[in-house]
């Protein structure tokens, strides 16, 4: 088995495997346990991640993933970009107010902003769109954004 924890996915496995699910049975470590997604396997009784697209207002373009979600605000599809170096970037932070780190990368991503996503549409799963304008995160029942 493939067997990753989500926060260890990296470019060369959304390459690999366009989507990835969290399978939640006695198979899997813990509750992040995902494993890559075939076409055989039913979408609708897992969650899902799907490969995602992302483009900045620059032009440049990055390759992460998504929380496939039917309803499409950022707080439920949670996008995450992922860098060549291994850095990922996750755009919904929960209750917790996020920061941007120091990095070349979250620099990169910060001066690029808004970013709009595609996710790839998967079997009976249909591509989610997007844009964001900084790192998301709730607070007194509000979603805010940190630009």
């Amino acid at each position: 088995m493939s067997d990753k924890q989500a926060y260890e996915l990296t470019r060369e496995d959304l390459i690999n495997f366009s989507a990835w699910f969290f399978p939640m049975d006695a198979t899997v470590e813990d509750e992040l346990t995902v494993r890559p997604l075939t076409e055989k396997e039913a979408c609708t009784a897992f969650q899902v991640l799907v490969r995602t697209s992302f483009v900045g207002a620059r032009g440049s373009v990055y390759l992460g993933f998504l929380y496939w979600n039917s309803i499409a605000l950022v707080e439920y599809v949670k996008p995450v970009i992922l860098s060549e170096g291994g850095e990922a970037i996750s755009f919904w932070n929960g209750i917790i107010k996020p920061q941007w780190n120091g990095s070349e990368f979250s620099a990169s991503l910060r001066a690029d902003l808004p970013i709009s996503y595609m996710s790839e549409p998967f079997v009976n799963l249909p591509s989610l769109r997007g844009k964001l304008e900084g790192l998301y995160y709730l607070a007194e029942d509000q979603v805010c954004c940190i630009k």
